[in-house]
């Protein structure tokens, strides 16, 4: 086989696995996918008609970002959500976000106001159709919008990867639409706060209200998760390293025998 042959094979296995990982991460945003539920190689396959290869990248893939874990004789699954998970999820998102709200009062232009408004406008119309998957989409622009301000890509990136995890609490919102309504209309609030500290350049003011909206918002995740049954009354992964590893090193079940269970 020639070079440049196995590259276009090497590269198209790269780009389905993406494409893999990217869809089944929207189905777990999206709540199709649940917390606890298996991810089986053989079904996923069978559903984007590709070979298993790329599936088992794919789920690599979301496995280093901490949204699927693998879990010894039960596969790959779908991060179960416990209490503990989300304390430290937003203890880190307090730390970051806390940081980064700081530096964006120091580096804020009338730009980046101007495009923040325009995301709030965006999202206040949203709120009156009742639309909450495009207000999802608008709530982490806003975020990433306000924290490219900051001036540090690599805090940034921190910000973002924490924030892909937090997106897999809140897909309850979606299941929930009484929920989904109430979320809104919260966040509009905290973000017209947070657009209102900005304009002031009060760095003191700015960080008191980002930390109180994000207490605000475990509140409700927490509630809603508990209302679906959803956050595990026990300890959760982080308590049991030898059951659930994560990261990396992680590798997904092999062989039929395990892998009796839906992905969907």
């Amino acid at each position: 086989m020639a070079e440049s042959d196995l590259a276009r094979r090497v590269n198209a296995i790269q780009n389905t696995a993406e494409v893999i990982a990217h869809s089944l991460k929207e189905m777990i945003y999206e709540a199709a996918l649940k917390p606890g539920q298996p991810l089986i190689q053989e079904r996923i396959a069978e559903m984007f008609q590709v070979s298993r290869v790329p599936v088992r990248d794919a789920l690599q893939m979301l496995i280093g970002m901490g949204i699927v874990v693998n879990v010894p004789r039960r596969g790959v699954i779908v991060r179960p959500l416990s209490r503990k998970l989300l304390d430290d999820l937003f203890e880190m998102r307090t730390i970051l976000e806390g940081a980064a709200i700081r530096m964006v009062v120091r580096n804020a232009t009338p730009e980046l106001l101007r495009r923040l408004d325009e995301v709030v406008r965006r999202q206040a119309d949203c709120l009156k159709r009742g639309d909450v998957k495009q207000y999802g989409v608008l709530d982490e622009e806003f975020h990433q919008v306000a924290y490219a301000g900051a001036g540090n890509l690599r805090l940034v990136e921190l910000v973002r990867a924490n924030w892909e995890m937090i997106k897999h609490a809140r897909s309850a919102s979606i299941v929930m639409p009484e929920h989904g309504k109430e979320w809104m209309a919260s966040s509009l609030r905290r973000h017209r706060r947070v657009l209102a500290a900005l304009g002031k350049r009060d760095e003191h003011l700015s960080h008191t209200i980002v930390l109180e909206n994000i207490q605000s918002s475990k509140r409700e995740i927490v509630a809603c998760l508990k209302g679906l049954g959803w956050l595990e009354p026990v300890p959760g992964p982080e308590r049991l390293p030898r059951n659930i590893q994560a990261g990396a090193s992680a590798k997904p079940s092999r062989g039929r025998a395990r892998n009796r269970s839906a992905v969907a």
